[in-house]
């Protein structure tokens, strides 16, 4: 409890004593100062409480009106005294909390104007309440408009709508780093995009190639294995999946397009059972991951961990499967 607090039970204390002792014919008179009543009477008006029987209707008045807590109907006049000063208190400290939480929101926006999503996110009317029937797919990243009073819900717009996320799923980020990029649009977007850049006929990319030339981008892909995931990246310092096939087989001359869609239609289509080491094999209904089959059922690939094996046969990336594409042609 404050001193000021402290101070001002105190002298509530004195004042009700005072009262008390005033009323009370059966008990014997204690001298109270004009000083200790003054003292009293000064303590309650900088509480904004006035004095005597005026000062207890007022307290208990407000204390039901805001609604009493546990206990409240059986307290006495002077516990209701008491009552309302820690409810005063408590109301000062949540406007504080109140002008901190909008100090910090303030400061945010004024850094960032995007985030980054970890998790998809359901997207709502208002925050957290009406769902608005969209959604952001993880990874996504997002305009940052306004952030509500609480600092647990973001306003965003993505693509063609807007809506309250949670702020536990995102990262602050500068929108301009992402703008322009498929981090940026919904699968659609990317899928109609893509489309309309390879209306060609499936194998455009299509090169000869030997079993030889096969093994060596397989091998080559095995020292990739432990490369960090980054979107957007190609390198060995950070790749994405359809970073990583490409890398592959520009080692050997082949150019392919950045982008899993891009090399979907860049390929000729072969079905899983004609799959050969060295083809390249596509995930998920929007062409949303790409990898390289190194033969026995298994593929290389940038998942979110980074460069690593894994089996077409597990449960996952067998109900996710898309397809597969050959690049080269024996």
């Amino acid at each position: 409890m404050s001193r000021k607090l402290c101070s001002l039970c105190l002298a509530v204390a004195v004042f009700i004593s005072t009262l008390s002792i005033a009323y009370a014919d059966d008990m014997a008179r204690v001298e109270v100062t004009e000083g200790d009543y003054a003292l009293a009477v000064a303590a309650l008006a900088d509480a904004g409480l006035d004095t005597g029987f005026v000062s207890g209707r007022a307290s208990t008045q407000r204390l039901y009106e805001s609604g009493l807590p546990a206990g409240g109907q059986d307290a006495s006049l002077n516990e209701l005294q008491f009552l309302a000063l820690d409810e005063m208190e408590a109301e000062a400290l949540s406007r504080q909390a109140q002008r901190e939480q909008l100090a910090a929101n303030l400061a945010l926006l004024d850094q960032y104007d995007g985030v980054k999503l970890a998790s998809s996110a359901t997207v709502y009317s208002d925050a957290g309440s009406t769902d608005s029937g969209h959604t952001i797919d993880s990874g996504k990243v997002a305009r940052l408009e306004d952030i509500d009073a609480t600092g647990r819900w973001y306003l965003v717009s993505f693509s063609s709508f807007s809506g309250y996320i949670s702020a536990d799923v995102c990262t602050p980020v500068d929108y301009s780093e992402y703008d322009g990029t498929d981090a940026v649009r919904t699968q659609a977007e990317i899928d109609a995009r893509t489309k309309t850049s390879y209306s060609v006929s499936f194998g455009s990319g299509v090169v000869s190639g030997s079993s030889n030339l096969r093994s060596a981008i397989v091998d080559y892909a095995y020292s990739f294995l432990g490369t960090p995931y980054v979107y957007g990246g190609a390198s060995r310092s950070g790749t994405d999946c359809s970073g990583l096939t490409m890398q592959l087989y520009a080692q050997y001359g082949i150019s392919l397009r950045h982008g899993c869609a891009a090399q979907y239609y860049a390929s000729q289509p072969v079905s899983r059972w004609e799959l050969q080491p060295g083809d390249l094999v596509f995930f998920y209904s929007g062409l949303g991951h790409v990898g390289v089959y190194i033969g026995g059922g298994q593929f290389i690939h940038a998942s979110d961990s980074g460069v690593v094996v894994a089996s077409l046969y597990s449960s996952y990336w067998a109900g996710n499967y898309y397809g597969a594409g050959r690049i080269l042609v024996d």
